[in-house]
């Protein structure tokens, strides 16, 4: 069982208490919580920009461009291929195109 998991079946076990349940009800626990949440999607997404910007001065590609261009790759090697059938399937050999 992995660490995760065993967080969740703790979590789970905890929220079956009714001492749990009450304290979840108050709203200052809440806010709390949802403040916490809040703050490490901020904190992600600034790192993230962060990196984005490091690897932009760097010059590196970013995972972004590196998907574009495997799917512009992927799109001239089909072309290619294309070609290469009608040239093969032509009955003089020459292109059809």
């Amino acid at each position: 069982m992995t660490w995760k998991q065993q967080l969740l079946n703790k979590a789970f076990t905890l929220m079956q208490d009714p001492r749990v349940a009450k304290l979840l009800q108050d709203p200052r626990v809440m806010s709390s919580i949802m403040g916490a949440m809040k703050l490490r999607s901020d904190v992600e997404r600034s790192f993230n920009q962060r990196v984005k910007v490091l690897a932009k001065s760097l010059r590196l590609a970013s995972e972004e461009e590196v998907q574009e261009l495997k799917r512009a790759v992927a799109r001239l090697e089909q072309e290619l291929e294309r070609s290469r059938n009608q040239r093969r399937d032509a009955p003089d050999g020459r292109s059809v195109l």
